[in-house]
């Protein structure tokens, strides 16, 4: 079940106020002067090592695309790590060459995160992919197909879920995701599949910097839809100073995008931002040192 926009809206509305903090006239370059927590240690977590840093000084408010489904359809997956970043990949747990093709991505510019199968109301792997998360598995048995999607996909900043519309809603399924994400220093993404996840909640919890998306932009197969939804997207970034919004690696999401996406900075007033630089600025942690430029 895909949330309708006018829920979306409303979701982000009613979000912690980090969430829905307006877009000033000067954003704080959260990327250079630290804002929030850093690591005590000194040691930089997993999640900003193998982050794309946003440009430093860039004030515009900040466009985050996340293209799912990645690795697995091949063709979709060359047109989507060609188009200009930088975006999030996210990249099936079951895909073959992944080290190859999530490089080639990172070559491009783009950041990467596992998309990990979970437990949806079909109840088919056909839909989720092999070794989803599920509700009637016992932990050990979840923990290891977590860990073992984790360990296949290489230099992600974190995760977020496939389907699981079921899953999603299980607070002790959701528990375990958030107790891996914490222990390897990732982020998480909920990508907000159904209303009531409390994926978002429980990653927060457990002290993994995390956020829900904010708009699907092909849930609906008709690219009039598609620019509408890439318009509301930018509306929220303006109003709000960031949005996530994710896609998938269609064909007539990728005629769309590539249309699309050329020039967008420019002539929409939004920088095109790396899902990390928007996960940090709505928990306010600091960022290494961007580039310049």
């Amino acid at each position: 079940m895909i949330l309708p926009r006018r829920m979306l809206i409303g979701s982000l509305l009613a979000a912690p106020a980090i969430q829905r903090r307006a877009h000033a006239a000067a954003m704080p370059d959260f990327l250079s002067t630290p804002t929030g927590p850093t690591p005590d240690d000194g040691v930089v977590p997993r999640w900003q090592q193998f982050a794309v840093p946003r440009r430093r000084g860039d004030t515009r408010p900040m466009l985050s695309i996340v293209i799912d489904d990645m690795g697995f359809m091949h063709p979709g997956t060359e047109r989507a790590v060609a188009l200009p970043g930088p975006l999030t990949m996210s990249w099936f747990p079951f895909a073959t060459n992944l080290p190859a093709q999530v490089a080639n991505a990172a070559a491009r510019g783009h950041e990467a995160t596992l998309h990990m199968p979970m437990q949806a109301f079909s109840n088919s792997t056909v839909q989720t992919g092999p070794d989803p998360l599920r509700i009637d598995l016992p932990a050990a048995e979840n923990r290891r197909r977590l860990r073992a999607a984790l360990d296949a996909v290489p230099q992600t900043v974190g995760l977020n879920n496939h389907m699981g519309s079921v899953a999603t809603k299980d607070v002790a399924l959701m528990d375990i995701v958030a107790a891996e994400a914490k222990a390897r220093s990732m982020l998480f993404l909920d990508s907000l599949v159904i209303g009531h996840s409390v994926a978002h909640r429980q990653a927060a919890l457990a002290g993994v910097p995390s956020a829900s998306r904010d708009i699907f932009i092909d849930d609906a197969a008709d690219k009039n839809a598609m620019r509408n939804e890439l318009a509301q997207a930018v509306a929220i970034a303006k109003r709000y100073g960031h949005v996530i919004a994710i896609g998938h690696p269609r064909p007539l999401t990728l005629d769309v995008l590539e249309a699309w996406l050329p020039g967008a900075e420019a002539r929409e007033g939004v920088a095109l931002t790396p899902l990390s630089a928007v996960v940090a600025y709505r928990n306010e942690i600091a960022m290494p040192a961007a580039r310049v430029g």
